[in-house]
């Protein structure tokens, strides 16, 4: 029996039982075969890769070199100097996968750092950044108070801020603790995104609203710009001004509509 490069995985079966599983190797006859072998009984079943089971009785105890561990290198030849002797068909992609593994050929690929933020409620995280706007603060005034030879002007009013914001924020901790602790609230219900996990489907007039009012909010923001990017008022001021806000009243009554119509309808 040839042995090499099969693989192995030992586990202690029922009644200290030593059962080795192979998935590939020249076991017998050069075929990438599945073999499971019983070291008390020296039973040893065969699974060809072509539907054939063999099982033949061995002699019980350990059969050293019947079964080959998975290695890169050819222990005959780098022990004995001999010529390795391979089956000629190709491995399993399991195999090579390891092997590859193994010989240390795998380069591993550059991944940027993730970064995973911790699960803290609204006011834990409103607490932490108050903290470290806070602690920015005190960074600032520790700078300009070294700096130069003269205090700036600006370092009172910023350490004022930095204080009563930290008064504010020891407040705001201590009434929450006392809310949460006083009058504890249950577990919110699993919102309907969560429940029904599907996209939000739009009727017809909620897209048209939609539509409406988000070509109201451009037209206003480009008034707004009309407005104050020259020293006097374009004439196209109050034409655009006033088909947004045309924009706005009908999807207001698009909508004003549809739920009137729906409301009939029930």
């Amino acid at each position: 029996m040839a042995h090499e490069f099969a693989h192995y995985e030992g586990a202690i079966g029922p009644e200290g039982t030593r059962r080795t599983v192979t998935y590939y190797g020249p076991v017998i006859g050069g075929l990438p075969i599945r073999a499971w072998h019983c070291e008390v009984c020296g039973l040893l079943r065969l699974d060809y890769p072509d539907g054939r089971k063999e099982e033949r009785r061995l002699f019980p105890g350990p059969q050293p070199g019947l079964l080959a561990e998975l290695s890169s290198v050819a222990p005959e030849q780098v022990d004995y100097g001999m010529q390795a002797r391979v089956s000629g068909l190709t491995a399993q992609p399991q195999l090579m996968d390891q092997l590859v593994r193994d010989a240390g050929l795998v380069a591993v690929p550059f991944r940027l750092p993730q970064i995973v933020l911790p699960a803290w409620d609204a006011a834990t995280w409103l607490i932490v950044t108050g903290l470290s706007g806070i602690a920015c603060a005190l960074l600032a005034i520790g700078i300009l108070a070294v700096y130069t030879t003269s205090t700036p002007s600006v370092v009172p009013p910023l350490a004022v801020i930095a204080a009563l914001s930290f008064v504010g924020m020891l407040l705001f901790g201590i009434g929450t603790a006392a809310v949460r602790h006083f009058f504890p609230a249950g577990p919110l219900a699993p919102s309907i995104a969560e429940s029904a996990r599907g996209r939000p489907e739009l009727d017809a007039a909620t897209k048209t609203v939609v539509f409406l009012l988000i070509m109201s909010v451009s037209g206003l923001f480009a008034s707004a710009i009309l407005a104050v990017y020259w020293f006097a008022t374009p004439g196209a001021e109050w034409p655009v001004f006033l088909a947004s806000l045309a924009l706005a009243a009908a999807a207001a009554v698009v909508k004003l509509v549809d739920v009137a119509w729906r409301s009939l309808s029930r």
